[in-house]
């Protein structure tokens, strides 16, 4: 995927690379970039512009950014939403659907015993939503791990196989990550075919096979 801005000379992300540390020095344009990536990617319009096989594509449904890693959340309303709908899908298909009729028709047989035995007259949905039945048992994607750094491993393997995320940007993620730990991400995302971003404030160790893209306090474009 290809993430271009009509500010910048060069595509901030391309089809050649599948890293990309863009460090930003000036404060300012820091602070302006990001939050305008941040809005765009909750769905408002932007200067950025992403396309696959040079078609434009949706920022808010192809990429993820976070500010901060201790704060990724597996379980997101967005997430579980698109999850629900997954094992719905799954519910209904040829190879669970009678299993799932059988389990339907119990409950509700089960339902209408439970009117006989009560003193109501009472009446529901014949077709049940099995979305609220998953949230209403509370299901949800375990927690493994309890290190942050592990919790960040595990949400990229989550966004991308349920949202269909194409690209993960951090903010400043070289703060918390030594390089090792980096490099250990880096695979990870390059095994879920995830291009990253990282948005850096200052320019610290090259990292191998990574594509650096500087802007200076001068605003001048620097290619690495």
């Amino acid at each position: 995927m290809k993430l271009v801005s009509c500010e910048l000379s060069k595509p901030i992300l391309s089809d050649e690379n599948a890293v990309t540390e863009w460090i930003i020095e000036s404060p300012n344009i820091f602070s302006r970039y990001v939050q305008e990536l941040v809005q765009q990617c909750e769905g408002e319009d932007g200067q950025f512009v992403l396309s696959h096989k040079d078609k434009i594509v949706d920022i808010s449904k192809n990429m993820e950014i976070i500010l901060n890693p201790f704060n990724v959340e597996i379980n997101s309303k967005k997430i579980l939403t698109k999850l629900y709908s997954e094992l719905d899908k799954l519910a209904k298909s040829e190879e669970m659907y009678l299993e799932t009729r059988q389990i339907i028709q119990s409950l509700i047989e089960y339902l209408l015993d439970l009117e006989q035995k009560s003193d109501y007259i009472l009446g529901f949905e014949q077709e049940i939503d099995l979305a609220l039945i998953f949230k209403a048992v509370g299901i949800k994607h375990e927690i493994i791990e309890e290190n942050y750094f592990e919790n960040l491993i595990q949400y990229i393997k989550i966004v991308s196989s349920v949202l269909g995320t194409k690209i993960m940007t951090f903010v400043n993620l070289r703060s918390y990550l030594d390089d090792v730990q980096l490099e250990s991400l880096l695979k990870e995302a390059n095994y879920q075919e995830v291009q990253i971003l990282l948005i850096e404030n200052q320019q610290r160790t090259c990292l191998k096979d990574t594509f650096c893209y500087i802007i200076d306090n001068d605003q001048c474009e620097i290619f690495d």
